[in-house]
């Protein structure tokens, strides 16, 4: 088994063969891949999959794959190939790694606003996204499972949209 870490996209590579065990290159990303998290069903991915060469193909999960602690299970499948079966762990990031609350709140009524998209990433261009999720009823950022932030210490970019609210973002926010 290998470690995937929380609430981040994370990269595998995997070799695909048909049934005599011969290495399949040339499938692109036209492979079905399907997730299933803590042994619920699959679903299908929501990442990037991709050829690197002679048979080897990548794979690059959403964070939303990946922000439940516990098994994750992996089947590849293709007319081509035969299924392949992977399985990871999600754990924590990091033994540092803290809870963090970020609170969005109206800055003329001070009250708290549900369902803002919130993400936080390493840059100033929000691209290096390492967790995301809603703001729940008490403006409280949370993951799609209810799990606050889990991060290793440092400085974030903190990004918030919304369709009725506007923000200068990104937020700088030290978690230490």
């Amino acid at each position: 088994m290998y470690i995937w870490k929380r609430s981040q996209q994370n990269l595998i590579t995997f070799v695909l063969v048909d049934v005599l065990g011969v290495e399949v290159p040339g499938l692109g990303g036209t492979f079905t891949l399907a997730v299933s998290k803590a042994g619920a069903a699959f679903n299908p991915s929501a990442g990037t999959k991709g050829e690197i060469g002679s048979g080897w193909y990548k794979y690059l999960s959403t964070a939303a794959e990946a922000n439940t602690v516990g098994p994750v299970a992996i089947k590849v499948t293709d007319a081509l190939i035969k299924q392949q079966n992977l399985e990871y762990i999600v754990e924590s990031r990091v033994i540092n790694a803290v809870e963090f609350t970020y609170t969005v709140t109206n800055i003329i009524t001070g009250l708290p606003i549900p369902g803002v998209n919130v993400w936080f990433s390493t840059d100033a261009a929000g691209l290096d996204v390492i967790w995301a999720g809603y703001s729940d009823t008490f403006g409280v950022a949370r993951d799609l499972d209810g799990h606050l932030p889990f991060l290793d210490p440092g400085l974030y970019a903190v990004f918030r949209e919304h369709s009725s609210f506007g923000w200068s973002n990104p937020d700088w926010e030290t978690v230490s």
